[in-house]
């Protein structure tokens, strides 16, 4: 038997302190990430953080062929109510959310001298209330962009590609009640340009479609199968005393606000000066 005092333990002369730093480091690394997704992450799967995540978006990455619940499940969370500041104060109109930093479009009439604006946000733990500023409105085609009073993110619409939108395509209105219920009707869209007249002002180069049904959709947004945004929703009266559905659509949108936003959309917006006549199929 040789003499034990030669043998030596091989891992005991290696340095051990380089794996173990290394071990810890990765340990930290790790329950860092993790209360960073709990901290961002909330029950209805929607990360507070995802500053460019659009409803389109969501539904792309998550869904290859959205059906029509999952769709209603998906919109309603960048869909709004729009009113007053008083406690009980319901909602006025809808609005729809545009800028993940708190952006909503709404139309003009529904705000006019209302000195205070509130805006409603459906959320998993109910209704939150914001303070809402008016950044530009635009009356010829009735519209108001509003500016939330906040720094948290929000899921929010891409503008649909209007080249795309025909007669007969299927959308969904959206829309939320004094309760603060979202509302939806499923329908098409019936014609390009149609006229309508608010007031005193003639708006023109309108949809119209009959998936509006109800004044509570005013203001709210008209999607698209892919949960983009194809225009906002004004339900007006017809001489019978039916509602009829008109939709400011998206290119005047953001030919109007292209000046203050930076859309997303599927594909390039069209630059359209909002004084020009827009392309009808």
């Amino acid at each position: 038997m040789g003499d034990l005092s030669t043998n030596k333990i091989v891992f005991c002369e290696r340095s051990w302190k380089t794996p173990v730093s290394i071990l810890a480091f990765l340990i930290l690394v790790t329950f860092a990430w993790g209360a960073y997704l709990l901290d961002n992450y909330d029950e209805d799967g929607f990360f507070h953080g995802a500053d460019d995540l659009s409803v389109g978006q969501f539904l792309a990455r998550n869904i290859a062929m959205p059906d029509v619940q999952r769709l209603y499940y998906t919109v309603p969370p960048a869909v709004v109510g729009v009113g007053g500041n008083g406690v009980n104060a319901g909602p006025v109109a809808s609005g729809a959310v545009v800028g993940a930093n708190g952006y909503v479009i709404t139309t003009m009439h529904s705000i006019a001298n209302m000195p205070d604006i509130t805006v409603q946000v459906a959320t998993s733990a109910g209704i939150r209330r914001f303070p809402a500023k008016v950044v530009k409105t635009i009356p010829a085609h009735d519209l108001a962009l509003l500016k939330m009073q906040t720094t948290e993110k929000f899921l929010h619409f891409r503008m649909a590609n209007f080249q795309a939108v025909v007669p007969g395509q299927q959308v969904f209105a959206f829309g939320r009640n004094m309760a603060g219920a979202p509302l939806v009707r499923q329908g098409m869209v019936q014609s390009l340009d149609a006229p309508l007249a608010v007031g005193t002002t003639q708006i023109t180069h309108l949809l119209r479609t009959d998936s509006v049904y109800s004044w509570e959709q005013t203001g709210g947004p008209l999607v698209n199968a892919q949960g983009d945004l194809v225009g906002i929703n004004i339900a007006a009266t017809s001489p019978t005393g039916k509602v009829e559905g008109f939709t400011v659509p998206a290119s005047v949108i953001t030919a109007h606000l292209q000046d203050i936003i930076r859309f997303k959309t599927p594909v390039a917006a069209p630059n359209v000066p909002p004084t020009q006549p827009l392309p009808t199929r």
